[in-house]
């Protein structure tokens, strides 16, 4: 926790802020957040409370500039003698550039795993691709040599994210025929992805588990 003591006065300017002190946090993905409250006059709040994505650059009165985060929300108390007490929640990365590295967790799952364990994989990790970028997602890759119609196109599970190495699949994937059965093992695929807007980026929440595809020459049958 950091304290920053930036004055006890006010003018009556209607853009006087008072930075009292100003708090860090930093999640385990490595999302930050800063807390700063401010003293200013009761009756400029509706002129000096700063809106919802404002950058911290543009309005914080600390010595120290941040351009990747921005105002995530205010509240604000009212004081005796005219003075209203406000907290500005900022939230983003303090660094200029780069991302944090991702968390690779590894979730015990019934009914799960063909070679590997029986879990599947979730990554948490920060982007700064935009919703619609983020959930149209990367291109599908299908691992068989030769791809049999009717199986279902997978997502790979990418090899680094945020520069993790992620896991590596149990077996190499393949394509093999057989009498009567068509299988292509996948590896690790993508199973599900969530995402939750944070300021000027995105928590990615990935999930990767093992694929294989059957096929019965027979029947046509898939799954």
């Amino acid at each position: 926790m950091a304290f920053s003591i930036i004055g006890s006065s006010i003018n009556s300017s209607t853009t006087a802020k008072v930075l009292q002190r100003q708090n860090f946090n930093k999640e385990p993905n490595g999302l930050e957040t800063i807390i700063e409250a401010y003293s200013i006059q009761t009756e400029n709040r509706d002129a000096i409370v700063p809106n919802k994505d404002t950058i911290h650059s543009a309005f914080s009165s600390s010595t120290k500039k941040y351009t990747r985060m921005v105002v995530e929300s205010v509240t604000t108390e009212e004081m005796d003698g005219g003075i209203t007490q406000m907290l500005v929640t900022y939230v983003g990365l303090t660094s200029e550039s780069g991302l944090p590295p991702a968390i690779v967790r590894l979730i015990p799952t019934a009914n799960e795993g063909v070679y590997g364990p029986p879990a599947v994989i979730e990554i948490e990790y920060i982007t700064d691709r935009s919703e619609t970028q983020y959930m149209s997602g990367l291109p599908g890759e299908n691992n068989g040599a030769l791809p049999v119609g009717g199986f279902v196109t997978k997502i790979k599970m990418p090899q680094f994210i945020n520069g993790v190495k992620t896991p590596v699949d149990p077996v190499e994937p393949f394509f093999q025929a057989g009498v009567g059965l068509i299988v292509q093992y996948d590896g690790y695929c993508l199973l599900s992805k969530a995402c939750e807007k944070r300021g000027l980026f995105l928590v990615a929440r990935d999930v990767f588990h093992e694929s294989q595809q059957l096929a019965s020459f027979s029947a046509g049958t898939l799954k």
